[in-house]
């Protein structure tokens, strides 16, 4: 017997399972005659089963109550907890039943200890395959997820536990449900996982989890136990009926009152068990059977050689068979016939015992000889037919006494767990395989497949899963020592956890593991590149990036990937553009060898090395909508993330928001707490960039709660302080950041430098030297930083007197800001009384600009000082119509500005540059400029594009 195993403790049945297999087929003593007697009419002349429930009207008032305040968005929980046959199913079967009359969808599911996360795999599919199947618009990233929780999904994006755990959420809150879990003792650690998270999540919403579970000291019991503890679950204890239930339920089995001498037997020989009364009434009355196994194999003799054959190779899978592997055991061409008759006599329902003791009864009648041959039988045609249940044949094996192909089947299913990041699975199965055999070869096989994985998904394992793994190599390195084995296969183990090091951020263990296990191969090259970059070390720099080379040159296309990456991150810091070459020779290796994950990693890497080159957002949308397309939700957070932050450099406040809104509300609600305090960080940047002192301190108070790091908190503060026109404490903010910032900067973004330095420069704290310095460093490749240090060489050369060329300096900066927030208008505000004091560049043009925009965007203190400056040099009041803040919602969230509006209005009605000029008090070339930041803003790329776009926006003609 497979998926179920016998509790030998169990007080409750203590004749069922005596002598079990020895006394099959007997009765009371052959020959000897009842002790009661029963009148013929109440003999069955076939199976049956009480048509209503008997002895649950307690349990049944508590489930319907639940399932009324699931209708009404009070969620919850039910345990149904109970030994076997006690009446869990059927007690779930009533209320499942009530529920699907009261409009709710019922989603059922089975678990089984042959099969990964059999139980809500079986729900899924089932929610699939009814009309009106949530769609992609209902489950959107979570909806690929989904699908790959099948067993025999293919490996492509690993998940976490706790996405899968959130996908199902989603599929079961899209509309009233009942899931139903059966036997959720036999579940694996991953399903427990996932069901742990969902009582959590129920309160709110239309949803009943509905469990059954025997009562073993094991996982399923500690999850009821505890989570009935912190009032997320209900659990109701089954016990046996009483003689009076007893007597009701097998008037209903017979249709009329048995003879009390009958009842007084069943009520001792079941115990009050309702299955038990079942099978004895549905077997024969008039000679007890001293066992129900007995019963059972009566029925099933009954049947006749050919169907016996049947059900007992589906017996041996355990309660549910497959049927096509059935099919191919039994010797008859007639089984669905055959199986049709087991089931009008109540043996079976569809591909599954009517219980669980029933497939027991059957197998246990054969000698373990037998037993042993027909598993291995099934385990042949398992493998022919359904190699994708690894775990299920391995079980098949094991049982056939066949130990190691046994674990050779738990090593290809743990490969496989691996691959979909599934590993608590794959640790347990290791483990597993640890148990049948002492041969270390065939465990470290596992160790070696989950070690691989580790770097694709790093996000993907907990923080234990590195302990397990590391304890797991240490336990194959005692038990390769204890048998001499290769040092080539020790040196391999060795490599395996220096992986695990590298992905649990420990550089020192992982290059000593290394060290002891002298490898020389690509896979060594990447792992020790991989930890020597993660030590932050320049002086260590060019070797991971040599080693990373060598990988990249020899190794296979994952190894060739990973090599990539970390070139990437090596080059990234000096070379954006080489960086670039190497991702997308990445992304072309993923994409000819089909990894899946490996090609979202390197388009989101893609995507940020454009936002650092061009502050542009194409590749990270188009990363997005793979990540989106693949339900790779981290990436999907990350993508979001990234793009929250280049709109609020582009100063689109609103598209910023948005993307660090979906980022955060994801990242909390998975628990991706350091992911979750950057978009913290986003909103703490949006409020900072309106000088909202207010709510700046209040996100950042947020950001400390979630570890969000002091450089982060010091910028936002610093550019607050900037924003309240107070450059004292912003300066001192800055120089808070400084400090914070430990590692090498070559190897990691900075975001502070570009407006510091504009800020010194524009008070005269920092001449040539500083400047230098930044300006020949890796930040000039980012063209956030380029614009901050256009406008500092800018001011630079108009003190120096450097007119031609401080001009030139200025048409660089207004250039590179085009579409830019902070970066232009900043430059703007502090530009222009340098220009004016040292006569150059256009600064009443400058800090016109600057001063509409921080009107515009509510930021009266830099707006009030460009005012100021402007009165000061005697330039005439600006004076603001009654439509200036009548710009449409479309243009505004694209961060157009009044004066951009203005000319906007005048380019649709097909006005020259020179013409909006004259009627603006403008110069033509700043006329050119508002043009192409318009452009640039709404994404197109020509006037006509943009006459195009703007004509339904603006909803009339501009006024002559």
């Amino acid at each position: 017997m497979l998926t179920t195993r016998w509790n030998w403790r169990i007080p409750l049945l203590p004749v069922m399972f005596v002598l079990l297999g020895s006394v099959v087929g007997t009765t009371v003593g052959a020959g000897a005659q009842p002790c009661f007697s029963i009148p013929d009419r109440l003999v069955p002349s076939g199976a049956m089963r009480s048509p209503v429930l008997v002895g649950r009207d307690e349990e049944t008032s508590a489930l319907r109550a639940a399932v009324t305040q699931a209708e009404h968005g009070r969620g919850g929980a039910v345990f149904l907890v109970g030994e076997p046959g006690i009446g869990k199913s059927r007690l779930a079967s009533e209320v499942t039943g009530h529920a699907a009359q009261r409009g709710f969808r019922v989603l059922k599911g089975r678990a089984s200890r042959a099969v990964p996360m059999r139980a809500l795999c079986e729900a899924v599919l089932s929610a699939f395959r009814k009309a009106g199947a949530p769609d992609e618009k209902q489950l959107g990233a979570y909806l690929p997820v989904l699908l790959r929780m099948t067993p025999d999904a293919p490996a492509s994006v690993p998940d976490p536990a706790v996405v899968r755990a959130e996908a199902v959420l989603r599929l079961l809150t899209a509309e009233k449900t009942v899931l139903l879990l059966e036997d959720l003792h036999e579940a694996d650690g991953e399903t427990l996982a996932v069901v742990d998270y969902l009582l959590d999540n129920l309160a709110d919403e239309p949803v009943l989890v509905l469990a059954t579970a025997r009562p073993h000291p094991d996982g399923a019991q500690r999850l009821a136990d505890e989570a009935t503890a912190r009032r997320t679950a209900t659990t109701l204890r089954l016990g046996g009926l009483d003689a009076g239930e007893v007597a009701e339920l097998a008037r209903h089995c017979l249709g009329e009152p048995a003879p009390d001498d009958v009842l007084r037997h069943l009520a001792e020989v079941s115990d009050g068990v309702p299955f038990v009364v079942e099978e004895l009434v549905n077997g024969d009355l008039r000679a007890v059977p001293p066992t129900v196994a007995a019963a059972t194999v009566r029925r099933v003799d009954a049947l006749g050689a050919e169907c016996a054959e049947v059900l007992e190779a589906a017996a041996i899978f355990g309660r549910t068979f497959p049927l096509d592997v059935v099919t191919a055991l039994a010797n008859s061409a007639d089984v669905p016939m055959l199986l049709q008759e087991a089931e009008c006599a109540q043996l079976v329902h569809g591909h599954q015992f009517r219980h669980a003791l029933t497939a027991d009864a059957i197998t246990g009648r054969m000698t373990p000889a037998a037993r042993a041959a027909l598993a291995r039988r099934a385990a042949g045609a398992a493998e022919a037919l359904r190699p994708g249940e690894l775990e299920l044949i391995a079980e098949l094996w094991e049982a056939g006494g066949e130990t190691a192909k046994a674990v050779g089947c738990l090593v290809r299913a743990g490969r496989h767990a691996a691959a979909l990041g599934r590993f608590g699975t794959a640790v347990e199965l290791l483990e597993r395989g640890q148990a049948l055999t002492a041969d270390p070869d065939l465990t470290a096989d596992l160790l070696g497949a989950l070690a691989a994985v580790l770097p694709l998904a790093a996000v993907v394992v907990p923080a234990d899963n590195g302990a397990r793994a590391f304890a797991l190599g240490e336990r194959l390195q005692q038990a390769l020592t204890a048998s001499h084995a290769a040092p080539e296969r020790r040196a391999a183990v060795r490599l395996a956890q220096a992986r695990v090091a590298a992905v649990a951020g420990q550089w020192e263990r992982g290059l000593d593991l290394l060290a002891t296990a002298k490898e020389t191969c690509a896979e060594a090259d990447v792992v020790k590149a991989a930890l020597l970059l993660g030590l932050n070390q320049l002086d260590l720099l060019p070797k991971a990036r040599a080693l990373a080379e060598r990988a990249a040159a020899t190794g296979t296309p994952e190894i060739v990937c990973e090599a990539l990456e970390v070139l990437t991150r090596c080059t990234r810091g000096q070379d954006l553009a080489e960086a670039r070459q190497h991702i997308q020779r990445w992304l072309h290796t993923a994409e000819q060898h089909g990894l899946a994950a490996w090609r979202l990693r390197a388009l989101l890497e893609l995507g940020i090395t454009d936002k650092y080159l061009t502050a542009g957002v194409d590749t990270l949308l188009a990363a997005r909508q793979a990540a989106l397309d693949s339900g790779a939700i981290v990436i999907l957070i990350a993508a979001d993330l990234h793009l929250g932050g280049t709109y609020l450099v582009r100063g689109e406040y609103e598209e910023s928001a948005r993307y660090g809104a979906s980022a955060g509300e994801a990242a909390e609600k998975l628990g991706l707490h350091a992911l979750k305090s950057l978009a913290v960080a986003i909103e703490a940047g949006i409020a900072a960039m309106h000088g909202d002192r207010k709510a700046t301190d209040k996100a950042l108070a947020r950001l400390r709660d979630h570890g969000g790091s002091e450089e982060i908190w010091s910028y936002s503060s610093a550019v607050c302080a900037v924003m309240e026109e107070r450059y004292d404490r912003a300066l001192a903010e800055f120089d808070e950041v400084e400090k914070a910032v430990a590692e090498p900067r070559i190897l990691r973004g900075t975001f502070y430098q570009g407006p510091r330095l504009l800020v010194r420069v524009a008070l005269g704290l920092a001449g040539r030297p500083e400047f230098d310095r930044l300006a020949e460093s890796h930040l000039s490749q980012v063209r956030l930083h380029r614009t901050y240090f256009a406008w500092s060489r800018a001011i630079l050369l108009g003190r120096e007197g450097q007119v031609a060329l401080a001009n030139a300096a200025a048409a660089e900066a207004l250039e590179l800001s085009t579409g830019l927030g902070l970066p232009r208008h900043l430059g703007l505000r502090l530009a222009g009384p340098r220009a004016l004091a040292d006569g150059w560049g256009e600064p009443l043009e400058w800090l016109r600009e600057a001063e509409e925009h921080y009107h515009q965007a509510g930021v009266p203190a830099v707006a009030a000082a460009c005012r100021a400056v402007l009165r000061e040099a005697g330039a005439p009041r600006q004076r603001r119509r009654r439509d200036h803040e009548t710009v449409p919602p479309a243009l505004r969230r694209a961060g157009v500005t009044v004066r951009e509006y203005e000319v906007l209005r005048l380019v649709v009605e097909r006005f020259g540059n020179a013409e909006i000029a004259e009627r603006l008090f403008l110069s033509p070339r700043t006329v050119e400029r508002h043009v192409a930041s318009l452009k640039a803003r709404t994404g197109r790329q020509s006037r006509a594009d943009l006459i195009t776009h703007a004509r339904p926006l603006i909803g009339g003609s501009a006024p002559m």
